[in-house]
């Protein structure tokens, strides 16, 4: 396995690729179906549990730039009681659900944070660490979409690049350069 930089040891936070933590990925699939499962005309519960399937199959080793189907999730894991813990899970992607922004590559996807450590600072750190991986991928810019978090990633470098109106939602595009 290539070395991933992922540890946070002021956080006692580090990110694993989610096929080392398969018995792990039920929680942050169900907090995704919960936030985002129904309702959507980008993705629906069965394409979450498709992705879920398909990033414990995929390579971790690299990242092709010019890549078409690649999908990745890591999950954020915290020791508690000398129990790893998932407290949140993001991905990285070379596609995006928004057929008008599939030019754009890679996207990061599939941010969740454990319900109740939300607005803790666990957000930011996971965002943090995995830029350090897209980095460390050689990747130089992502991409991502929100409907109400643009304020976050704002806070975060990201910039604005455009927004897409859907019926009875307005979807933010964002950028930032590593």
């Amino acid at each position: 396995m290539r070395d991933i930089p992922f540890a946070a040891p002021d956080q006692n936070i580090r990110l694993i690729p989610a096929n080392q933590g398969t018995a792990l990925t039920d929680k942050p699939l169900e907090w995704s179906l919960e936030l985002w499962g129904e309702g959507k005309e980008e993705f629906n519960a069965d394409d979450w549990h498709k992705y879920y399937k398909k990033v414990l199959t995929s390579s971790y080793e690299k990242w092709d730039t010019t890549g078409d189907d690649q999908e990745l999730l890591f999950l954020a894991l915290k020791a508690k009681d000398e129990v790893d813990e998932v407290v949140a899970a993001i991905g990285l992607s070379d596609f995006d659900d928004l057929e008008e922004y599939r030019h754009l590559k890679p996207w990061l996807c599939a941010f969740v944070v454990k319900p109740e450590l939300r607005g803790s600072g666990i957000g930011s750190l996971v965002l943090s660490r995995m830029e350090d991986i897209a980095r460390s991928y050689g990747v130089h810019t992502v991409h991502l979409w929100t409907e109400d978090q643009s304020a976050f990633y704002i806070k975060r470098g990201y910039r604005q690049i455009d927004q897409l109106i859907k019926p009875g939602r307005l979807l933010h595009i964002l950028r930032k350069q590593l």
